[in-house]
């Protein structure tokens, strides 16, 4: 009966040692992509402050142009 306690013993503890394995290794993973999903929205808040400053940028390019269209005495005539 001692051996089968023994047996049963070793059985559990090697499941334990095994969980405990995987546990740190998905920690070590989920820490991984934390850091990847850090850096992407870090990234991501970049793109977006650029993408709003090219918006600005081409509205004010389409307003002035809209302007310099708009004053019919800046034109020259047809004949020059």
């Amino acid at each position: 009966m001692t051996e089968k306690s023994s047996d049963n013993s070793d059985s559990t503890s090697d499941a334990i040692v095994e969980l405990q394995t995987k546990v740190a290794f998905f920690e070590q993973h989920i820490n991984e992509l934390s850091d990847v999903m850090y850096s992407q929205q870090k990234q991501l808040d970049q793109l977006n402050i650029k993408y709003s400053n090219l918006k600005n940028h081409l509205a004010a390019m389409e307003n002035a142009e809209q302007e310099d269209a708009a004053d019919p005495s800046d034109e020259r005539p047809p004949h020059y």
